[in-house]
Order: structure tokens, then sequence, then C-alpha cells
């Protein structure tokens, strides 16, 4: 028995090995055994994933942080032990001395891996165990600042206030009419500041005066208080009897006469108090409609503040409670669990350490009256931030080895979510999740550093049941990784171990098409681009110093040389130079079976005679049925002697050597710093 199959996809990623005998899946006829260097699109294709261009070398380990400004204005912020550099996609920003740009900051490097952060134009909110929650505002390209938040009133409330009565009411025949002064009354005042933030209440000034229903025309108390700096406005609050004050007006000036106004109840002052007292500061940031929330403190690990409506500094007490008033929620469950993240979609959505919740609205508008918290699922999370795609969150199981995503179902009126581990388990059997990113384009995938500092990639597409899993490594350790919008394509960076320093790398562009003398695939790697300037020797790479490395000159791949004197020297002088270091990208199918009239080939012999494989744009290729035994395919046509190989786009035909085996699998290798796209691949199989 014999036939020709195909795989026209690579859309399931790496699989699992325990699927091998799992022929019946879709998904099994569209995965790879081994998917390492390279990278799914969306659309089908394997393309072999760019080389990482060198940034900068760093004093140390970092943590990352994306901020976007804008699409124009993003950055990727380095923070260290102690320290923070701040990156764009050329590189690190430098100062006006054109040194790389470094300030001090308040964390340490296990502080700076724990952070949460919330964004909102120019200042960066962030939140740890152990150091008070603190802003990180942007002043300018090279100027940034760290400054801790403060809870108290944002202005100071005046020093004084005085009252007098004002006995000014004329009988019928123009005699005074003495006022009946029966009732005593106390006023006090806020300041509030040009952004309308308000003090606290001021001392109060008491005076007795008549009963509000024995006020005479004419009569008024003169209320008179000390300017509080800063100030524009000033409010007003009165009580009688000592009982609660309640709003009664405002002033832009230093008095006010009251004529017997009556106060309102339903409006309070603030009261100012550190909601986050003897340093148990909160783990958690966020932002939902227009409010700052923090969350989760080692004491008080299932609270959740949320500030004033539009005032994301404002955590104080306001008696009664309004509708835009802060909030202080504390969750009621059977495990008391700390919470990991917080995303906001339709309502809020948070994950803790056991389970998965929802905050909203008991009815209409979320209010500081109205919030509720019901419980979604009982999977729990890591203390990893979540990463929104689309209108579903992904976040990392709290064993680290599984990643999920939480979606809201309209039947269920609930959110619920899958395992997208689940087809690629092996990935995650004996390590788990550090850190990850979301690089939207252009394929759509999450970045997922290991435990061991492999990186793996999930290329992403809910809505066309697209979740792939492929593996990048390299000559070192991945670390942490960000991406951030850049011109075109998202930027992706990489802080990577290589020797026992430490580089902040990006990924290369994509190559496109046409000539790849400048697309690069190599790590670590330095490009030289000097048109009509060709050159013999190669300086400045003192970073890779006696490491092998890699070389594409003009296009053409030289042999592997090892940098001594921080400088190789070329085969040939060229004006286009990419060098760094080597790595191999690897595809290898599902094993190969058919379904013929004599049954399926499951467990019997069998052996491919030969390949064909839909080429996209690439220059070099090897094809075995083992990594072991591989055929180089034949690429050069028609270009001229010395020349480099064209990238091509075709079906290229392989002969390939086979022993009859039980299972039967399609290798495929590109070990030479040149461009390869796998759209199809195409094995001849006979069954024994």
């Amino acid at each position: 028995m014999s036939g020709l199959t195909l795989q026209a996809a690579f859309t399931s990623g790496e699989l699992s090995p325990s699927l091998s005998a799992r022929v019946d899946l879709a998904k099994y006829q569209q995965g790879c055994r081994t998917l390492l260097n390279f990278k799914i699109q969306p659309h089908g294709g394997a393309v072999k994933r760019p080389g990482f261009l060198l940034l900068d070398e760093l004093p140390g380990e970092a943590a990352l942080i994306k901020f976007a400004f804008n699409k124009e204005q993003t950055y990727c912020l380095a923070l260290g032990e102690k320290w923070m550099r701040v990156f764009i996609p050329d590189g690190p920003v430098l100062n006006d001395k054109g040194e790389v740009y470094q300030i001090a900051t308040p964390y340490t490097l296990e502080q700076a891996r724990q952070l949460s952060v919330a964004q909102s134009g120019d200042l960066l909110f962030l939140a740890c165990w152990g150091v008070a929650p603190h802003k990180l505002k942007r002043l300018g390209h090279a100027q940034w600042e760290f400054e801790a938040m403060s809870f108290k009133a944002p202005i100071k409330a005046p020093s004084y206030v005085s009252a007098e009565m004002h006995n000014e009411a004329k009988k019928s025949d123009g005699s005074l009419s003495e006022a009946q002064l029966t009732t005593p009354y106390t006023y006090y005042v806020t300041a509030a500041d040009k952004d309308g933030r308000e003090s606290e209440l001021s001392r109060g000034g008491s005076i007795t005066g008549p009963a509000s229903n024995n006020w005479q025309a004419g009569d008024y108390i003169a209320v008179s208080w000390g300017g509080s700096a800063g100030a524009t406005e000033y409010r007003l609050y009165k009580s009688s009897f000592g009982g609660r004050p309640g709003f009664l007006a405002t002033s832009t000036s230093g008095s006010y006469n009251d004529y017997n106004a009556a106060a309102s109840l339903s409006e309070g002052a603030p009261k100012y108090e550190d909601p986050f007292p003897s340093n148990d500061y909160p783990g958690v940031v966020s932002f939902f409609e227009q409010r700052l929330i923090f969350a989760s403190t080692p004491n008080r690990p299932q609270t959740i503040w949320m500030s004033k409506s539009g005032d994301y500094g404002n955590f104080a007490q306001y008696t009664p409670v309004t509708d835009d008033a802060p909030l202080e929620l504390t969750i009621a469950s059977a495990e008391v669990s700390s919470m990991c993240w917080i995303a906001a979609l339709r309502s809020l959505v948070f994950g803790s350490t056991s389970m998965e919740w929802e905050i909203s609205s008991s009815q209409g508008a979320f209010t500081a009256k109205t919030a509720k918290a019901t419980p979604q699922s009982y999977i729990g999370s890591r203390q990893i931030p979540s990463i929104i795609v689309g209108n579903t969150v992904l976040h990392v199981a709290r064993s680290g080895a599984q990643v999920r995503d939480l979606k809201y179902d309209f039947g269920a009126d609930s959110y619920g979510g899958t395992d997208l581990t689940i087809m690629a388990s092996h990935l995650l059997e004996r390590y788990h999740v550090t850190g990850w990113t979301y690089q939207q384009h252009p394929d759509s995938i999450v970045w997922a550093v290991r435990s061991d500092g492999v990186l793996l990639g999930m290329t992403y597409q809910p809505e066309h049941q697209v979740f792939a899993w492929h593996r990048c490594e390299t000559q070192g350790r991945f670390i942490s990784v960000c991406s951030i919008p850049d011109d075109h394509d998202d930027a992706l960076f990489a802080v990577v171990e290589r020797n026992g320093r430490i580089f902040m790398e990006s990924l290369a562009d994509e190559y496109i098409d046409g000539d790849y003398s400048l697309a690069v695939f190599l790590d670590c790697a330095m490009v030289y681009d000097q048109p009509g300037r060709k050159i013999q020797t190669v300086r400045g790479l003192d970073h890779l110093e006696g490491m092998l490395v890699g070389v594409l000159s003009g296009g053409a791949v030289e042999p592997s040389k090892i940098v001594t004197g921080g400088s190789i020297t070329l085969e040939q002088s060229s004006d286009r130079v990419i060098v760094g270091l080597e790595y191999v990208a690897d595809l290898e199918t599902m094993p190969v079976e058919i379904v013929g009239q004599e049954g399926s080939s499951v467990g019997r012999k069998k052996y491919i005679n030969s390949v064909s494989i839909h080429f996209h744009q690439t220059a070099n290729a090897k094809v075995g049925v083992t990594f072991d035994r591989l055929e180089n395919v034949k690429w050069r046509s028609t270009e001229n002697y010395g020349d480099a190989p064209r990238a091509v786009s075709e079906v290229k035909s392989v002969t390939v050597r086979s022993l009859a085996e039980n299972v039967a699998t399609v290798c495929i290798r590109s070990d030479t710093p040149t461009p390869m796209t796998i759209l199809a691949l195409m094995p001849q199989l006979d069954v024994k």
C-alpha cells in the first residue's frame, strides 16, 4: 500500500509526543513533532524566525516593562537591581552627553520581576509587595522620574474658620428685631485645587444662631476663613447641634454669608487616611471605569481598593458614600488567596492563586454602592500579569505549566476558558513560565520565557481556532521579553544571558522577499551596511570574543569564524556583512500515516521514498527522514559563479534515504543564516 499525503498547514504547532497515535484528530494533520526556531504564521506557513540584534550590554539581569504613550512614542523599560534603562527599537536612549541614560529605582531585581503596572498617558503606576505604590513620570525622552504616591490631602485646609452673627432684621416700624439665638452651628471649610481635588475639613468655627424655622429676613451669619496656598475654590460645610456636616456652598473668596441656607447631607467632605498602613503595600494595580485600582496586600490578600472616579490619587473616605466615592471591597471565599492580576473588560476580572472572579455592578452603572464580586472559575493563577488579546484574557495557571484563556460566554453569562497547552503539554511538563508578552504584529504571537531559559511562542488567533506552539532556542538563556508597537510590526525585546554577560537584544525585522543580504538570521548580531565601502576585517565584536560566529557577507554564507581581539577577517571583502551566533531551525512532522483499502498504516512498517516541499522565499534547506540523515536541496539555477543563491518560491522534490520503520517522519533543517518558509509538505509513503 502506498500513497501521497499532504500537510497543507502547520497551525497546530508542535504537538505533544503523547499525541503520536491520535491520527483521528484534525489538529494532528496540521501539527509537528518538532518546531525549533520556526514561527507559525496564522494562515498556516512555518517560517524560520529572524535573529536577535544586539542593542546594548546591561549591568545585570533585568525585567522588561512596556511603556506606550501612543503608536509613535513607545519605550521598553529595563529594570534591574535598583537601576533602570530606557530602550527604543533602535537601541538605548542616550542623555545629553551621548551616554546610556540610566536612573535609580526603588526596586530590587526580584521586586522588578513582580511589578504590576498600569499606564495613564505619561504616568506609569507601579505596585509590588514590599515597596509603596509609585508613579513613574516621563518628563522627556531622556528624563524619567520615580515618585512615591501620597494618599494625604492634595492641599491644606484653611488654618481657621470664624463665624459672626449679624442681627439686621427690622420690624415694621423700622426698629431692630432681636434674633432668638437658640441653635448651635458649626462651619467647616475645605480648599480645592485647580483639578477640583479637595482638602480635609478645617477646624470648625462655632456660633449660636436662630433656629432654621425662626430665622428672620435680613439676619445672617458671616463666615470667614484663612486662605490655602494653591486653592482655586473653597467649599463650606455646616452642622447643627454637633451633627454630621452637610455641604452648604462654594466660594472663591475667603468669606461667605449664610442666610439660613440648608446644608445637603447627601454630600460629605473627604477624610484622608493611608489605605496601606504599616508597610502593608498592594501587589496589583489596574484601571477600571476611570478609577485607579490597587489590590492584594500581604495582610489583606483579598481586598481591592478603588479610587474616586476620575481622581486617581483619592482613596479618602466619604460620609455618606456617593456613587463616585472611593471603594474598599474584601472578597469572601473559602481559601484566602492573594490576587495575581486584574483585567478590565466589560467588567473587572481578576485572578487569584485559587480562582478567578468578576467584579461588576449589581444594577445599572458601576458605582461604590453597587459593586459585587462573583466567582467565575476555580483554576487559580500564577503571580504573572495577564495578557489581553482582543476580548480574551490569557493567564498562567497556578502551577505555571498551563496557559489558559478566559472569555465571556453570553449563553452562560459568565467567564469561562480552556487550556491552551493541552496539545503541547510536553513543553511545560518539567518547567514553568517566568514571564511573557504579546506581539500583535506581524503574526499575533504570545512569547513566554520558560524557567530553563527557552523562549516559547504561541501563535494565537482564537477567531480562527489557531493556537500553535513553537520553541526558540539560542546560544544562551532568555531572561525576560517585552513587545511594544513600532512603525509597522511590533518590536520584540529580550534580555539574554550569554557566557555570563547580559545583553539587551531585539528580534530583527521579518524577511519578506527579494535580496536577503541584510536579512538577519543570527543571534546577538551586528549589521554592517556601508554601501560602496567594502571591508575585509569586521571589528567591534568584543561582545562575542572567543565565540564561534556565523557570517553572511553580501548574501553569501561564509565559513564560521572565531572572534579574536574583537574582530574577524572575511574570505572576501563586502559592504554588507552580518555577524552573530548561529542557530539551527528544525521542523519534523508528526508520524506520517495513510488509510487505504488495506486499513491504516499505524503500527506497520513503512518508509518514505521522496518528499515534495512547497518552499516560499527560501535559499537553503536539508531534508530527510531523521536529522541524522539529511539531503541537501539544490537551489542554484542561473546565478553567476560566486553569487549567493537567490531565495526562490517553488516546489522542490527530494529523494530521501529511508529504512522501513514503524514510525516515519519528514525532517527539514536550515543551518545557515538564510531565509526559509515552508507552506506545505507532500511525502510519498510506502507501507509493507
